[in-house]
């Protein structure tokens, strides 16, 4: 497996403003392999969809499955492929989702994430969130993302941890 970049902001993206008061917008951005990414702004919150080469959309759902709260991207998409008969095969996509912990109103807190999407045959999924606090998160999101299969996430669910910081949580159990 080899990466690929995908910037998610700029010239390289082409902008579509939907709504002129909100400010909700849409960036169609240039993939690898003939996918590209739609990235969606709206409500201080920011998605992504893959498109297929056959024009085959695949919602990603950020807000429903790496979080609930105020969220913006990080400025690059991290493609993981495979290369068959010479071409460019997309089997994963890591973006870094920058959400907003709310639970205290006065003081919200910041909390980077690394979202890890498969791409399969027939479809393309988040299948597990990462907290990219540590310096092991980008290679742990692409071990997930080269490995087995896994389920796709229906909701939000706590972003897995380190394993070193695993390690000592058990230890301190």
């Amino acid at each position: 497996m080899d990466s690929v970049y995908t910037n998610l902001e700029g010239r390289a993206c082409k902008k579509t403003i939907l709504e002129e008061i909100t400010g909700a917008a849409i960036l169609d951005c240039p993939g690898v392999g003939g996918f590209t990414l739609h990235v969606f702004s709206d409500d201080d919150r920011s998605t992504v969809n893959i498109v297929s080469a056959e024009k085959k959309v695949f919602e990603l759902r950020y807000s429903d499955v790496v979080t609930e709260g105020f969220s913006w991207l990080g400025k690059k998409a991290e493609w993981r492929v495979t290369r068959h008969d010479g071409k460019i095969v997309p089997a994963a996509l890591i973006v870094r989702v920058n959400g907003t912990d709310q639970t205290d109103l006065r003081h919200p807190k910041r909390v980077p994430l690394l979202a890890v999407a498969q791409i399969r045959q027939t479809e393309a999924c988040v299948v597990t969130t990462l907290s990219a606090g540590s310096a092991a998160a980008n290679a742990r999101a692409r071990a997930i993302a080269d490995g087995p299969a896994l389920p796709c996430l229906k909701t939000v669910v706590p972003p897995a941890r380190s394993a070193s910081t695993t390690k000592t949580a058990m230890r301190s159990a």
